[in-house]
């Protein structure tokens, strides 16, 4: 009995361990998300010193009738970027803006997963801009 006993535990010994393996590593995104929103005082210093950006304006039109907007934005409602945003495709660099922030990120995603991935968020929308002294078009 002590002898069987001996030959399983040796036995056990000299089968090899199997261990799984390591989980992967996460997948890296495909554009940079750190990148993915502007400050409205960087906006506004690019602007003035005649960068090439494109500026626009995502949210509807009551609302820029409201609040005002960016000189020399362009207007496309969020509801329409998915149709509309192939107008944007030759842009060297696109930031989008809204009233507070939220949806001109949603649009500055939806423009990189189309493959725009120079579109960026005015981080805290027109209300950043606004806090700031820059001017807005009534």
């Amino acid at each position: 009995m002590i002898r069987r006993l001996l030959k399983k535990i040796l036995k056990r010994e000299k089968q090899p361990s199997y261990t799984s393996p390591p989980p992967p590593p996460p997948a890296a995104p495909a554009a940079d998300l750190a990148t993915i929103e502007c400050g409205a005082q960087e906006l506004w210093e690019r602007i003035q010193a005649g960068e090439p950006v494109i500026v626009v304006d995502v949210r509807e039109d009551f609302e820029r009738k409201q609040s005002g907007f960016l000189k020399d934005s362009i207007h496309i409602p969020l509801r329409e970027l998915s149709t509309r945003w192939e107008e944007l495709k030759e842009a060297n660099e696109i930031v989008c803006y809204c009233a507070a922030g939220a949806r001109s990120y949603n649009a500055a995603m939806l423009l990189r997963d189309n493959g725009l991935f120079n579109a960026t968020s005015l981080e805290g929308g027109i209300a950043a801009w606004k806090a700031i002294s820059a001017p807005v078009v009534r």
